[in-house]
């Protein structure tokens, strides 16, 4: 069975226009899903919230950037797992919300196992210059060679593996 060449063009123009049709509203979804004011509906973290606004990933810096929840606590290293892993968070966060007792959360404890919550690919979207930047220490420089040494062996080290307070002192 040939198609002809109408046909053909007529196919990829319906399965363009579908495409763009699905595409935007899991684009915007995703979009509107990212930041604080709609995370703090369902995930209990108020104390993190709090001391986020004060952060210099809050946009309080000099550069003015404000990172967004998903920025940090999300994996961005492919589409696949950034939206499993969002939609798992929300699922439990919002299981806890509903079911559990947000108060009895420890979040001195689930800091302790921030290395879980916190992704590199993250952290190194923005800090793109960790080993020759200038403007930090000759010490800071010397540590992200080590970090940058270690990845993809068993001493691998994350972001949140030294700094420990960053996004929520």
């Amino acid at each position: 069975m040939k198609i002809s060449k109408k046909v053909l063009a007529l196919i990829i123009l319906a399965s363009g226009i579908i495409g763009f049709l699905v595409v935007l509203p899991v684009h915007y979804a995703l979009e509107e899903t990212s930041g604080e004011k709609f995370c703090v509906v369902c995930h209990e973290m108020d104390p993190m919230v709090i001391a986020y606004s004060s952060d210099v990933h809050s946009g309080k810096g000099k550069s003015g950037v404000r990172a967004k929840c998903v920025d940090c606590h999300i994996p961005h290293d492919n589409l696949a797992k950034y939206v499993l892993v969002k939609a798992k968070n929300g699922l439990m966060e919002g299981y806890i919300h509903f079911f559990k007792d947000p108060e009895a959360i420890d979040w001195h404890k689930n800091r302790e196992k921030r290395e879980h919550f916190v992704f590199d690919n993250g952290c190194v979207s923005c800090h793109t210059n960790l080993v020759d930047n200038k403007l930090t220490s000759a010490q800071a420089r010397k540590m992200h060679a080590h970090y940058q040494s270690l990845l993809n062996t068993d001493k691998q080290l994350t972001c949140a593996s030294c700094h420990a307070e960053v996004g929520h002192s």
